[in-house]
């Protein structure tokens, strides 16, 4: 039988999914603060049905909270959580750099050097939340390359719970600071083959990141937030 070609479009389900986990990651909307599906269905000329379907996979995800009678909240992560998910990212790390050296091509290191520069000129341009998405990009794109699809969906689901306080813990300039330097000495090590460098570099950096974001108090009082609107059609 000859394979039909039909286009697939995005859900409406996935549209306001994926509008929501976006503003769960940039800070939009922070720990604590609640998503009201009635609200942004009125505020968005939606049915209830896909906005609670999609807050159902964001807390498959992790990344809210439903508490019956009471609504869906954005999750806030124990410091003992924190810790667990820090601790498990840098185990995976450690094989995900192994196949980072084993399969890594010339094309994909210029690739991120390219990225990298893009990182540095928004830090200089004080563009903090363009600055972490680029961040996130450079570190995804390393896992990619290691080629291990499941792997690295495990990897960015850990990145996307530790990204609910995240963004409070990286509003130093000296952090920024050192993590460019960290990109430059990885992209570095793996134009030279130095594999021994690249995966000390790469966990020095990890343990840093890890460290800066339990430095942080995750208990804080997170004031709620009015209802926004999401961008979703379909």
């Amino acid at each position: 039988m000859t394979a039909l070609k039909i286009a697939k479009r995005p859900s409406l389900v996935s549209l306001v999914f994926d509008e929501l986990e976006r503003m769960i990651m940039d800070g939009t909307l922070k720990p604590g603060d609640p998503i009201n599906e009635k609200a942004l269905s009125d505020s968005n000329g939606l049915s209830r049905a896909p906005i609670r379907e999609a807050c159902r996979r964001l807390e498959q995800a992790g990344l809210v909270e439903i508490i019956t009678n009471r609504g869906v909240f954005v999750r806030k992560i124990s410091r003992r959580s924190a810790e667990e998910l820090c601790e498990i990212k840098l185990v995976l790390n450690r094989h995900i750099n192994r196949l980072i050296l084993e399969r890594i091509k010339p094309a994909q290191i210029a690739a991120l050097r390219a990225l990298v520069a893009k990182i540095e000129q928004q830090a200089k341009l004080g563009n903090l939340s363009r600055y972490y998405a680029l961040n996130e990009e450079f570190h995804h794109s390393l896992i990619d390359i290691a080629g291990n699809a499941r792997l690295s969906e495990i990897y960015k689901s850990l990145n996307k719970e530790l990204n609910l306080f995240r963004w409070r813990a990286f509003r130093e300039a000296p952090a920024l600071e050192d993590s460019m330097s960290a990109h430059q000495e990885i992209i570095n090590a793996l134009a030279a083959g130095d594999g021994e460098t690249f995966c000390r570099v790469v966990e020095e950096h990890l343990v840093a990141t890890n460290r800066r974001i339990l430095s942080r108090d995750l208990d804080d009082d997170v004031p709620e937030a009015s209802p926004r609107r999401i961008a979703a059609t379909g």
